[in-house]
């Protein structure tokens, strides 16, 4: 996880522009969630569960931002596009994730993941 929030503070120390500082933090607040979501899942998961929640509420404040949004017109084609082949990646990599797990329960969460991601992609199409 640290190689993570190591990544996530080079991009938001680095941004040059607006849009780009926005993207980076935009991007800060998710890693920040799933981190807080892990540790509320975790033994004493009650004690964190309002880390979560204003973790969220963060994201879907910044969510709002109008340079956030993407442009119409080619360049929101050319996004669509870019998040398809995303997916297919993401989709790629659970699956080799699910053929290196010998633990069931990792197996089937990765799977399920495909398959959502599998929807996405469905739905850029």
């Amino acid at each position: 996880m640290d190689d993570h929030f190591a990544y996530a503070s080079g991009r938001i120390r680095s941004a040059d522009g607006l849009r780009e500082l926005l993207a980076a933090t935009f991007d800060g607040l998710e890693l920040l969630e799933r981190a807080a979501t892990a540790l509320a899942e975790s033994g004493d998961g009650l004690a964190y569960r309002a880390a979560v929640e204003e973790a969220s509420d963060a994201w879907w404040a910044l969510a709002g931002a109008p340079a956030l949004r993407p442009s119409t017109g080619d360049a929101g084609r050319h996004l669509a596009d870019t998040l398809s082949r995303f997916t297919l990646l993401l989709s790629q990599a659970l699956v080799t994730a699910t053929s290196r797990s010998a633990d069931p329960a990792d197996r089937v969460a990765c799977l399920q993941a495909a398959q959502h991601v599998g929807r996405v992609h469905a739905a850029l199409a």
